[in-house]
């Protein structure tokens, strides 16, 4: 008879563990940000429109999941519909940048998902001749220089570029432009901010596909420009800039920065939490 209860018992603590591991994974994260936590410097160039330069620090934190609140018009984030809010981006013009800080170092991990080692959120989007199927026809790609930098002093130019390829997707179940039919935000699965896009493709694997194709190649990825730190020639990084070359022609639009986490590492606090738990309960 004790056979039952015994393992409900058992069962009951083992949730409680797990649930405690989680709690403690939550905590560290909350303590060591996956996000740029600080604006080390800003400089908004030349041409950055002035509603868009006032607070740098929109780009501090997560990506945006749902854009438009301030001006009244509130959308799920998607490939078509990226931030668009002042309280939402900043914008560099030419001959500007923008310097973000993490208080958890970003590593040179060739073990993370295509060896992205953090990711870079825009407001670029898909354009499309077609608003019921959502036919992609291009990109208002507005790419930005990405260096790096492990003292803040000095930096190192990435051939990847920000605010490209690839437009955020807040949802991987939201309407073409986020809103359901009374306009309201929909989308109720989260796309994975700290999943890379697959760095193979380009705009042309994108071009001709409807949304529900698009979404097929961005799966759980929230999309956004991956960068490896690997050529770089550091092994680890705690600044980013973002920077627009004078002649561009362009403003480079920031919404966020993310972390990739080492996936080791975050398996360890798991672990660590679940045997913590497992020795407070004595089994």
């Amino acid at each position: 008879m004790l056979g039952k209860s015994f393992f409900s018992v058992r069962l009951v603590c083992l949730s409680l563990a797990v649930g405690s591991a989680a709690t403690l994974v939550s905590a560290t994260v909350a303590f060591a940000s996956p996000f740029a936590s600080s604006v080390a410097s800003y400089d908004a160039g030349i041409g950055a429109p002035a509603s868009f330069i006032s607070d740098p620090t929109v780009a501090l934190g997560a990506p945006e999941r749902v854009t438009g609140e301030v001006a009244g018009f509130p959308g799920s984030v998607t490939m078509f519909n990226t931030p668009f809010g002042t309280d939402e981006i900043i914008s560099i013009g030419e001959g500007g940048h923008l310097t973000l800080g993490f208080d958890q170092p970003i590593v040179d991990d060739p073990t993370n998902p295509f060896g992205i080692d953090f990711i870079v959120f825009g407001n670029t989007f898909f354009t499309t001749s077609d608003f019921t199927v959502g036919n992609i026809t291009g990109s208002n790609a507005e790419p930005g220089t990405i260096e790096v930098s492990a003292d803040g002093v000095n930096f190192v130019e990435l051939a990847a570029q920000a605010d490209s390829l690839f437009p955020t997707q807040g949802f991987t179940d939201a309407g073409i432009f986020g809103t359901d039919a009374n306009f309201n935000p929909n989308g109720s699965t989260p796309t994975d901010f700290f999943q890379p896009m697959d760095p193979s493709l380009t705009i042309n694997d994108f071009l001709g596909l409807d949304y529900q194709s698009a979404l097929a190649l961005y799966g759980t990825s929230a999309g956004g420009t991956g960068v490896d730190l690997a050529g770089s020639g550091l092994a680890s990084i705690s600044f980013v800039r973002i920077s627009v070359p004078v002649g561009a022609g362009i403003n480079s639009e920031i919404d966020a920065i993310v972390n990739v986490p080492e996936p080791t590492t975050m398996l360890m606090l798991a672990l660590g939490g679940l045997m913590v738990r497992r020795r407070r309960m004595g089994w």
